[in-house]
């Protein structure tokens, strides 16, 4: 079963459904095996029953000749994997080309794949890159499975990628985690099919699958044409006034920018009541001189957060990358207590703007504009109804973390 809405690409939408209620016997296109081991078959249940393959040489497994169009897509299964043992298996489903393409191969692909390892704990769903077939450049994310072990239940993977570069994860509905893509795997046209794997002792069986075009989780930017508060602090140098909320003793106006005034150990915070308590707010900067020169001093924009500055997200400059956590203790702290809730900084620099958005319980991060850096579910760990936003710096060592030369809030259209 599948659907097309509209012709033209980019703003074709295409899904796929396969529930495989036909004959049983050999898989036919869009189905097709590549490579080495026993080809997969349709079964009379009706599944599709993919063999076992823990000695492949090539990666030999069943492919799906389909893709969505757009950088917004999803991929839903309904997996049997009956793995059990002390002996480390996985099955797999890796975003690659088409195997209609003359030379799909599997270099630089991302793959999402069902682990089962006792040695190193409970079975896992994990994210990883592949330069080549065995070759794993990085393990992006893990997570154990929220269900117990694979074997003995039918469990529903539900992956949603993003803007062909943020991937999120769910298992039998229960939401896993995000993670981005590394820049050189990112996904894009004829790099959205389909392609499993079973380096396990065990036939894996798929009840259903549904590959498909979606509505873009992030919104677009004009929801954000409420600005309700700016300030580019070219003032006078000393305390900030202009009804912010000072945390710590040891900041001010330092020649047009908010800024540490010495040298003296310690974190600093500048919030204020936007009075938005809908979870879709945004605060905008603009990073001061030298970023990295503090070591490990922070800076970083403040969302949802408590009046008190005790609980809150921050996207945090560290050594000229930003990254999102969720802090816990006080900004004034030495450090504040930091749970990071990404683990891929992105490069920041002297002059850049960046904009640190929660929409929906959707966070992200743009710099000059561009979106870098998203995560989800994120007021599932903060709460919406916090609803100060602002700044924070530090100095650890004696060494500063970067000012900041202006800030602006936004509301979110809905809000």
């Amino acid at each position: 079963m599948s659907f097309l809405i509209r012709r033209n690409v980019p703003r074709a939408w295409a899904g796929w459904r396969d529930n495989f209620n036909r004959p049983a016997g050999p898989i036919t296109p869009p189905w097709v095996h590549l490579g080495d081991g026993t080809p997969a078959i349709i079964t009379a249940d009706p599944f599709l029953k993919i063999p076992a393959n823990p000695w492949s040489t090539n990666g030999g497994g069943e492919s799906y000749q389909w893709q969505p169009f757009t950088p917004n897509f999803g991929l839903e299964l309904d997996v049997w994997y009956p793995v059990e043992g002390l002996a480390g298996q996985t099955f797999a489903a890796y975003f690659t080309n088409s195997w209609s393409m003359i030379g799909a191969d599997w270099r630089n692909v991302v793959g999402v794949r069902f682990l089962h390892q006792p040695a190193s704990g409970p079975d896992k769903i994990i994210v990883n890159e592949f330069e080549n077939l065995w070759t794993v450049k990085n393990v992006r994310a893990q997570w154990n499975s929220p269900v117990g072990g694979f074997y003995g239940q039918w469990v529903t993977l539900r992956v949603w990628v993003e803007n062909d570069e943020w991937v999120r994860a769910w298992l039998n509905d229960i939401y896993l985690g995000s993670v981005m893509i590394s820049p050189d795997f990112k996904l894009g046209p004829d790099r959205r099919c389909v392609r499993f794997f079973t380096a396990c002792l065990c036939d894996v069986y798929i009840r259903s699958l549904n590959h498909y075009d979606r509505p873009a989780s992030v919104p677009p930017k004009n929801v954000w044409a409420n600005q309700i508060f700016a300030d580019d602090f070219e003032r006078t140098d000393g305390a900030v006034g202009n009804g912010w909320t000072q945390i710590g003793t040891n900041n001010g106006i330092v020649n047009g920018a908010w800024s540490l005034i010495a040298a003296a150990d310690g974190g600093q915070g500048l919030i204020r009541d936007t009075g938005i308590s809908t979870g879709r707010v945004r605060v905008e900067a603009t990073v001061g001189q030298n970023p990295d020169a503090g070591g490990d001093a922070e800076s970083g924009l403040v969302l949802c957060s408590n009046a008190a500055g005790t609980q809150g997200l921050s996207a945090n400059i560290f050594q000229g990358h930003i990254h999102v956590a969720q802090y816990s203790s006080s900004l004034g702290d030495n450090p504040p207590t930091m749970t990071d809730r990404d683990g891929n900084g992105i490069a920041v620099q002297a002059g850049d703007t960046i904009a640190f958005s929660v929409y929906n319980s959707l966070a992200w991060i743009e710099i000059n504009g561009v979106p870098k850096l998203y995560i989800g579910d994120a007021n599932g760990v903060v709460p919406k109804t916090n609803t100060y936003a602002g700044l924070r710096i530090r100095c650890n060592k004696g060494k500063p973390s970067n000012p900041w030369n202006d800030v602006r809030i936004f509301t979110g259209l809905g809000s």
